[in-house]
């Protein structure tokens, strides 16, 4: 038998950060090409004309590059 493994997706990765954590998480702070890679994972709320997201109720913050 082969076993091959690959890399968790970033979504794997933060849903694990979730499960894991000893403290609560104030935000994830994700590159503009993270954030792209799970833009269609996000849960989206429209605040008055800016757009807020977040994942699992955990907001998103996108770094500036």
């Amino acid at each position: 038998m082969k076993i091959q493994y690959r890399k968790p997706t970033l979504v794997e990765q933060m849903t694990e950060a979730i499960a894991t954590a000893k403290q609560p998480i104030d935000y994830f702070e994700l590159s503009q090409k993270e954030f792209q890679t799970v833009f269609s994972s996000l849960d989206k709320t429209k605040w008055g004309n800016t757009m807020q997201y977040s994942y699992k109720g955990i907001a998103i913050k996108v770094a500036d590059e």
